[in-house]
């Protein structure tokens, strides 16, 4: 296995990290939770020109065709960021989702407009806000000859309340379905709420909506729900291994610009052990985070052994995350908790981390239960 990143990888890294160096600073963060909902944001339309919001769809369909390793160096770099743009939600989660439509169709038209950044997509997965279990699927789709009619509620749904489009799993008489509705379609209603990072969320509950199209029925759409959303759980510990990789080097230049009976912080022995005691909890979440990039699609397609790594994945990096943001602020005092400083930020970015996709109980059970299947058998 070659653990190497390859010369295109690194461009987009340097690319990635340049971008959110230059234009995405913390004042730009501040700036952005200041916004009301739904405020339109130039950044998107900027990540767009990029290529970011179609970096894994097809080629043939306008994006850049790259795979979980290239989205685990983009998403790192958002986390490092602080980036409260739904990259996850649309170009991670959805946009692959509407690859292959017809052209004109309103699946490629949302496709091509999600892309370019003229407009946002979110995958409504999710029924409860306790668990990981993505085919899941309470909400009813009735087909009426070549229309579909959706009545239920999702809840939690990642940019749920700003999506221009969104993809709902729903269960009809062919087993799950992928449809794909208008965020303005009748009978849709949505409450959205601002998470703890900053990011908004929504319950949706369908009364009787119209979809817009059928992306996928049956063992079909099983399979491209559970890419999408495997594929997720890894963009989601780049980014709190991002947001730990920053959190530490804001640590590392408190440490040594504060002094403490004339020497700087960092040159006591108690504090330099605890920071690398935080050191080898990111280095810990960094080798996990390239195993989930590395075996997501492996653990979508059924592989056991690659869905014990992911939840291996997710319960390691959770558990670094919690550790190192939580020394972070122990670190820091009291300045640590001010709204104007970036060091609780990244806490709260990293708490929404450890709680999507499955929280560290989740996983934990999850990983029981593999466990005592070959005893049980």
């Amino acid at each position: 296995m070659n653990l190497n990143l390859s010369e295109e990888q690194e461009m987009i890294r340097a690319s990635v990290f340049d971008y959110f160096s230059t234009a995405y600073g913390f004042d730009r963060h501040l700036e952005r939770l200041g916004k009301p909902p739904g405020s339109a944001s130039d950044a998107w339309p900027a990540m767009g020109e990029l290529g970011w919001l179609g970096l894994t769809v097809p080629q043939d369909d306008g994006g850049l065709g790259l795979g979980p390793e290239e989205t685990m160096l983009l998403m790192e770099g958002a986390g490092a960021a602080l980036c409260a743009e739904p990259l996850l939600a649309s170009a991670v989660l959805a946009a692959p989702l509407l690859a292959g439509a017809a052209a004109g169709s309103p699946a490629a038209n949302a496709l091509q407009a999600a892309i370019s950044g003229q407009a946002s997509l979110a995958l409504a997965w999710t029924e409860s806000d306790r668990g990981f279990a993505p085919l899941a699927a309470a909400v009813r789709a009735e087909r009426e000859g070549a229309s579909w009619r959706l009545s239920g509620r999702k809840v939690l749904v990642d940019n749920g309340a700003e999506a221009d489009w969104l993809v709902v799993s729903a269960r009809g008489e062919e087993g799950l379905a992928l449809l794909l509705v208008d965020g303005a379609a009748n009978g849709l209603v949505r409450s959205g709420a601002p998470m703890a990072d900053g990011a908004r969320s929504a319950d949706l509950e369908f009364r009787d909506t119209p979809a817009a199209a059928c992306l996928a029925t049956g063992a079909q759409a099983e399979a491209l729900l559970l890419r999408a959303v495997y594929r997720g759980l890894a963009a989601t510990c780049a980014t709190a291994l991002g947001a730990m990789e920053r959190s530490l080097e804001i640590c590392r230049d408190y440490l040594h610009e504060r002094s403490q009976f004339g020497k700087p912080l960092a040159a006591l022995q108690v504090l330099q052990h605890r920071y690398v005691e935080m050191l080898i909890a990111a280095e810990r979440a960094r080798s996990m985070t390239l195993l989930a990039a590395l075996r997501a699609d492996e653990a979508a397609s059924g592989d056991a052994e690659a869905r014990r790594d992911l939840s291996l994945a997710k319960l390691t990096v959770g558990r670094s995350a919690r550790h190192v943001g939580g020394q972070a602020i122990q670190l820091h005092g009291g300045m640590g908790m001010a709204y104007e400083y970036p060091i609780g930020h990244y806490y709260r970015k990293l708490l929404c981390c450890d709680a999507a996709f499955g929280s560290q109980d989740d996983h934990l059970a999850l990983l029981s239960d593999g466990l005592a299947a070959p005893a049980d058998a």
